[in-house]
């Protein structure tokens, strides 16, 4: 947890975004003026697209709508107000340690009340602090988003390969239990054709559920009730093409400028009033300039193996396509079972299926990348 962190709690205001089912019926964030009609109309219709997400976070995610109202509290406050907020709480705990009529109350408003002067003593956070850290949980929620629903059609991909793969498992049981009526396969065979049968459906059902779950988790973080049904768009494509214009010494530049974590311990630094915490801060604002360095780095070599990864994809699609198609041309002219033709289709589905999943990895990295250029690494 990075220093300085505050917990949001729920509001009821904040809550009323679950308990509808579109996020249009939430209350919103933004007043109605902040937005054109057309651009309320799409955030509250009950269709989801990737490049919705950063406005349905903003307006209509629980955490988001409750720190908005934790700062439009406290927002003005500056250093030497959140020290008074301190000192007057540690008087409140040292009055009830005075009036407490037992040792064990003594003693904890006494904990409490030279917890909160050494609180005041060591406060490093204002105004700006707050809307940095406020503003960084909101990017976090919308990286949690976006990442949900690439794992979502991940999923998706995912299922439909598990459900080719069952489809062979049962032609291969019938085909053992054929075998085995001729005499030319054992009942171990025939059981462990059965033990491979149940396991892929124990798997697909496994898959399910998970893909449901990544939905629900997704839908809920944008305002949606639990028990909604928006329709989820399909994700857009990479744009493969921007990787030769990446430039990792100038996107450097730009992320040491736009970091979250960088801008909060340089204001830590600024509002520090002992030299302790002046050490610490100085110490954390360089350590976190290597560290935005090594993470545009890092993002781009992910980048690089993504699309590495699948070119090699692609390829291996081309040959299992070619095999599939000769298989079928043999299965046409008799000369290959049902058998051979269906592994063949399965190998070819979990291929193209391998590189729809590729795809939506690099996509991923991607973003990942430019998110690490605008300020927020992972």
């Amino acid at each position: 947890m990075r220093h300085g962190y505050i917990a949001p709690l729920m509001s009821l205001w904040a809550a009323a975004a679950l308990a509808v089912g579109l996020p249009g019926q939430a209350l919103a964030a933004s007043p109605e003026f902040a937005r054109t009609e057309e651009e309320w109309a799409r955030l509250q219709d009950n269709v989801l697209e990737y490049e919705e997400i950063e406005d349905l976070v903003h307006e209509y995610n629980t955490t988001v709508l409750n720190n908005e109202q934790q700062y439009r509290r406290d927002g003005k406050k500056t250093a030497e107000d959140m020290v008074d907020d301190l000192l007057k709480q540690a008087d409140d705990y040292w009055e009830a340690a005075a009036e407490a009529e037992d040792d064990i109350n003594t003693v904890l408003n006494e904990i409490n009340a030279r917890q909160a002067e050494s609180n005041a003593e060591n406060n490093v956070d204002d105004s700006t602090t707050r809307y940095i850290q406020y503003a960084l949980a909101e990017k976090n929620v919308v990286i949690q988003a976006q990442t949900a629903m690439n794992t979502y059609y991940k999923l998706q991909y995912q299922l439909e390969s598990l459900r080719k793969n069952r489809e062979l498992l049962e032609t291969v049981l019938a085909s053992t239990q054929g075998r085995q009526s001729l005499g030319m396969a054992t009942a171990a065979e025939v059981l462990t054709a059965q033990q491979n049968l149940q396991s892929a459906d124990a798997q697909i059902i496994a898959m399910e559920s998970q893909i449901e779950a990544t939905r629900q988790n997704l839908i809920i973080t944008l305002g949606w009730g639990q028990g909604a049904s928006p329709e989820i768009r399909p994700m857009p494509e990479a744009d493969i093409e921007r990787i030769a214009a990446m430039d990792v010494e100038a996107d450097t530049k730009k992320a040491l400028e736009a970091d979250y974590t960088l801008r909060l311990h340089q204001q830590n630094l600024e509002n520090s009033t002992n030299d302790e915490n002046r050490r610490i801060y100085t110490q954390s604002v360089e350590d976190d300039k290597q560290q935005i360095a090594m993470a545009v780095s890092d993002s781009y070599q992910k980048v690089i193996q993504a699309r590495n990864s699948l070119d090699e994809a692609v390829t291996n699609l081309e040959v299992e396509e070619k095999a599939w198609n000769t298989t079928d041309t043999k299965f046409q002219l008799g000369t290959a079972s049902r058998l051979e033709h269906l592994q063949a289709e399965a190998a070819m589905v979990t291929a193209r299926q391998d590189v729809e999943v590729k795809k939506l990895e690099l996509f991923q990295a991607m973003e990942t990348y430019d998110w690490v250029v605008k300020g927020v690494r992972s």
